[in-house]
């Protein structure tokens, strides 16, 4: 199958495509989901806190567990102390869970590639 574009000159040229590929349906569920999770894991997860067992100092009680009529607190390293750990805080990358493309998603994903090439051929002119 033979499909004509513009070139970037304005000249006309023609191009020879498969007519299995433009054939297929187009499934923009797959497109969509194929989409997500690829871009979903090229992105980073640096950010990371340091949580109580991680913060550097003593562990022993900071004063004694009754007779002060404070509350009872173990160690300085707790979230509610200044220079404690954080609580809920990001845990970096070891804690992020890549989003896998299955079997079928990825021989079916020949919708992606459609998808793409219409976008290449009919747009550009």
């Amino acid at each position: 199958m033979k499909i004509e574009k513009l070139n970037l000159d304005g000249k006309k040229d023609s191009i020879e495509v498969l007519d299995k590929i433009f054939s297929a349906k187009i499934n923009k569920k797959l497109i969509n989901n194929v989409l997500y999770k690829s871009n979903a894991n090229y992105k980073g997860r640096h950010a990371k806190t340091k949580q109580q067992n991680e913060v550097s100092g003593p562990t022993s009680k900071i004063y004694a567990q009754k007779g002060t009529g404070n509350a009872r607190h173990a160690s300085k390293k707790a979230p509610i102390f200044v220079g404690g750990g954080i609580a809920h805080g990001p845990k970096g990358e070891l804690a992020y869970k890549k989003r896998k493309i299955n079997k079928s998603e990825k021989r079916n994903s020949i919708a992606l590639f459609i998808a793409l090439l219409y976008e290449i051929l009919f747009t550009s002119c």
